[in-house]
């Protein structure tokens, strides 16, 4: 429930941002110059690489001194942004808009973050009302061409792009969207070399590192493509391309202690609106395959956790549960299929999973029962659970008659992966 009271939390602040295109007066409370100095400053190196702890806190403070000055929110979202807190970012950037709605810089910071996120629909919106309050801004313009080529509109996004270059000079991020529509056509050599103009001016450029990663993936120079894939993963969290291309580079070079994390959130993006591809699946499984058992404890608990808070859906938790199984990663397995449980109560092949492993690898047996008889409640007749079931309780029945099952038990038996009374 977390993420979708997020989800809300975003949206009212995204249709408050939006109406104030028209309705909000310009106001801004006034920087000294000394401060608007040190803003202007720290937007600059945020370009080129993230800002550290002391560099947060100075903006924060800033923020603090002058709560209603757009340029202050400005490069706070910045900040943010650069420091892997996107969803913290959008929110510092609709308030820039809010607060200087005279400021198309501050809609071209909403609208490249919101794309970055995957809110394709919202950018456009924003997009259509900047255009018609800035008309003759180009970079607005080249906005909508980059919203065309995330909505996959090669044709529209090239119309759109070369308006943009009849009506001046190229400017800083035109080598990049020309490269993403040679990309998109097939032709990645080429656009490897387009990106370069940009990224010979700004090597940390998050869109032209993931053009350029992903180009020189396509054409299955991985080494290569690696740190640029790593930097475009980095810039943009929550594209699950991203992710997914950047875990199979590390895989393809041997990287694989790299690839575990950026293979778990592409499994989790790909299952935010179905069911996980069979892609992001593949990468997941390789590297669970080839890491040791160690790193696997190591790295994936935090990861897990860390995804937990952001995405609610139960898909991603089932499908890696029945990973984690395959390769003798029990104890995860049957915390995902909790949680699988837990999102959507109504998934009774998750109770069943679920209590299958409680019953064979851990022998909690009165938990196993429970979760079968939810797995029985929400499908009757399914006459595998019911026989499960019934066996179950059957020696359940017995089991204190029974001193060598006791003994057995004794020997082997493991505490369960399960928080407290999760019934």
């Amino acid at each position: 429930m977390k993420h979708n009271n997020h989800s809300l939390h975003s949206a009212i602040l995204l249709f408050a941002a939006t109406l104030s295109l028209t309705a909000y007066p310009a106001y801004s409370q006034a920087l000294s110059n000394q401060d608007k100095e040190t803003l202007t400053r720290i937007l600059k190196d945020n370009e080129s690489k993230p800002p550290g702890e002391a560099v947060v806190a100075q903006v924060q403070a800033l923020v603090e001194k002058y709560p209603q000055d757009y340029f202050a929110r400005l490069v706070m979202g910045s900040t943010l942004d650069r420091v892997g807190m996107p969803m913290q970012a959008i929110e510092q950037y609709q308030l820039a808009v809010k607060y200087g709605p005279d400021s198309p810089k501050a809609v071209i910071e909403l609208v490249k973050a919101e794309i970055g996120v995957g809110q394709k629909e919202a950018a456009m919106r924003l997009l259509k009302e900047a255009d018609k309050r800035f008309p003759n801004d180009r970079e607005i313009k080249f906005w909508m061409g980059n919203y065309y080529l995330a909505k996959g509109d090669v044709k529209q996004a090239e119309q759109t792009f070369n308006q943009i270059m009849k009506s001046g000079p190229a400017f800083f991020g035109m080598g990049t969207a020309q490269a993403e529509i040679q990309l998109r056509s097939g032709r990645a050599a080429l656009a490897s070399m387009l990106v370069d103009t940009d990224l010979s001016r700004n090597r940390e450029y998050p869109l032209g590192n993931a053009v350029k990663g992903q180009a020189l993936f396509a054409m299955r120079r991985y080494k290569q493509a690696l740190p640029f894939l790593k930097n475009a993963y980095v810039a943009f969290p929550l594209q699950s391309d991203y992710a997914r291309k950047f875990a199979q580079a590390c895989i393809a070079t041997g990287n694989v202690n790299m690839a575990l994390e950026p293979a778990l959130v592409a499994l989790t993006l790909a299952s935010r609106t179905t069911e996980p591809d069979r892609e992001s699946q593949w990468v997941v499984a390789t590297a669970i395959g080839q890491l040791p058992h160690d790193v696997i404890r190591a790295q994936a608990p935090p990861t897990l956790e860390k995804l937990d808070k952001q995405f609610t859906n139960g898909r991603w938790h089932y499908v890696l549960g029945e990973m984690f199984d395959f390769y003798g990663y029990h104890d995860l397995a049957t915390t995902q299929f909790y949680r699988a449980f837990q999102c959507d109560p109504t998934q009774y092949q998750a109770a069943y999973r679920l209590a299958n492993d409680l019953e064979m690898y851990f022998q909690q047996y009165d938990e196993a029962r429970d979760y079968l008889s939810k797995a029985h409640a929400l499908n009757p007749g399914n006459s595998d659970i019911a026989d499960r079931l019934e066996r179950l309780q059957n020696r359940l029945a017995g089991r204190n008659a029974d001193l060598a099952w006791q003994l057995k038990d004794l020997l082997r038996k493991q505490p369960s992966p399960l928080p407290n009374n999760p019934l």
